[in-house]
């Protein structure tokens, strides 16, 4: 179950992913903004894709990277501490959602007067609408808050990189939103999920085990946290880094331990796919590689045989109100966990391990031929484009059929974030080229002036699937 909706364009997207309705205009009189952003699925970049030193066909991938590291400095720093509504604990410092699909009926409660929303939550019992999504839902941002959180540190400590320095505005953004959300005693947030996606009416009141997926992004956190370590920032500190790892190691108890999360963990779709990579994740933070090779290697021999047929096809995913959106969420749960373990484990294949005779690959094969507008879903087409991306640079492309499909798609895939680390992958608006010389290199210096065509070209497609009501859930 996705536990968002608001607002979900996608530029770098699902798994990149900063669906930041960032629109950073040049040369454009048109500016949409809202904060905070929403992004959709999740990714983990490994640091060794933070080189510092790129060919010049990444350069719109850099271009967008540094200008929604700039963008999104203006909304943060974020905290749990800043909703509007405190968690049934009284505990400001409790993280809180509501449960998405889950509607007040009211009908039966005996009231001669309208109700007000604080009465309504606790008084009328709440039914389920399966990808329905009730619009109060954005009342408390903290889901929203930590996506632009973890969008945050991933695009900061990859613009960090571009520099070759050991400090930067960007590695300084990095630790004041990571002390921020997770280790000042004003701001921090208690390491559990007590209250994510909590149930509302006279029965509820708690957490709810899909409420896990709040917290996906770590693993962009911990893709951060790795980069600015093998990268020596002086700002990321050996303090710093202690108290993160002392935060992470009582959240890692809580995910082990709570009866919600252990119910997400012995899920058998996306539910139990995003455990697995947040939980990886963690794992990495703390330094234990052992237990997240051990975490990857379950999920590849355990739920993951179960969740496709030979054809690619997710049947979990596939029952659900919205099939090619819920396939798509899972595939990029299964790429985030093949990337964490090929960190984790350098020995590790897992990309090519089966289920049912097939792979990621079969199963972005698969919806490449389906049509989401057989289910009304032409508004998450997009969804696909980075798990295809992924898969071309990770099984390669000798026929082009995936390069074909991302021109085909008008998506500017090569001026995308993930277009830094979906290599080698050829083709793109940017004459894209896998095979640039080492020498064609160079490192910028965090302006974004130079980007203005590169940056408007995909705010145009963007906006042409926002104003057209592409994007809006």
């Amino acid at each position: 179950m996705l536990p968002h909706h608001a607002f979900q364009p996608s530029l770098s997207h699902p798994h990149g992913a900063l669906t930041l309705v960032l629109l950073l205009l040049t040369n454009l009189s048109l500016v949409v903004a809202t904060n905070p952003f929403t992004c959709y699925a999740n990714d983990f970049v490994s640091p060794d894709h933070a080189t510092g030193h790129y060919p010049s066909n990444l350069s719109g991938a850099q271009d967008i990277i540094v200008a929604w590291a700039n963008e999104m400095a203006s909304y943060g720093p974020w905290s749990v501490t800043n909703k509007p509504v405190v968690a049934p604990s009284g505990n400001k410092h409790d993280y809180m959602s509501w449960a998405p699909y889950q509607w007040p009926d009211c009908s039966k409660v005996g009231n001669k007067t309208k109700l007000s929303p604080q009465t309504m939550w606790k008084t009328c019992p709440y039914v389920f609408r399966d990808g329905q999504v009730n619009p109060d839902r954005t009342t408390i941002n903290d889901f929203q808050s930590f996506f632009n959180l973890s969008d945050a540190v991933l695009y900061n400590s990859l613009a960090f990189t571009f520099q070759n320095q050991s400090s930067s505005v960007y590695s300084q953004r990095v630790v004041q939103y990571i002390r921020t959300w997770f280790l000042d005693s004003a701001t921090s947030m208690n390491p559990n999920l007590k209250y994510a996606q909590m149930n509302r009416g006279p029965q509820g009141q708690t957490g709810e085990y899909t409420g896990i997926l709040d917290l996906r992004g770590f693993a962009k956190i911990a893709s951060g946290i790795l980069i600015l370590r093998q990268h020596n920032s002086s700002d990321w500190t050996s303090d710093i880094d202690s108290k993160m790892v002392a935060w992470s190691n009582k959240y890692i108890d809580w995910l082990q331990t709570a009866s919600t999360a252990k119910q997400a963990a012995s899920a058998k779709n996306n539910h139990g796919t995003f455990y697995v990579n947040q939980l990886m994740a963690l794992k990495l933070i703390v330094n234990d590689t052992a237990g997240a090779t051990a975490l990857g290697r379950g999920y590849f021999g355990g739920i993951y045989k179960g969740q496709m047929q030979s054809n690619g096809n997710q049947p979990m995913e596939a029952s659900r109100s919205r099939p090619y959106h819920y396939r798509n969420f899972n595939i990029a749960g299964m790429i985030t966990n093949a990337r964490l373990l090929k960190y984790a484990d350098p020995t590790s294949n897992d990309w090519n391990t089966t289920s049912n005779g097939a792979t990621i690959q079969t199963a972005v094969d698969f919806l490449m031929t389906t049509n989401p507008a057989s289910t009304h879903e032409t508004n998450v087409t997009a969804e696909i484009y980075p798990n295809v991306a992924a898969v071309a640079a990770t099984y390669g492309d000798p026929q082009g059929k995936y390069v074909k499909f991302l021109n085909a798609s008008g998506f500017p895939y090569a001026d995308d974030a993930s277009f830094l680390w979906d290599q080698p992958l050829a083709g793109g608006t940017l004459s894209a080229n896998s095979n640039a010389s080492p020498d064609d290199s160079q490192s910028h210096n965090g302006s974004s002036s130079s980007s203005a065509i590169t940056v408007n070209r995909t705010v145009i497609w963007l906006l042409s699937g926002l104003l057209t009501g592409g994007w809006l859930w």
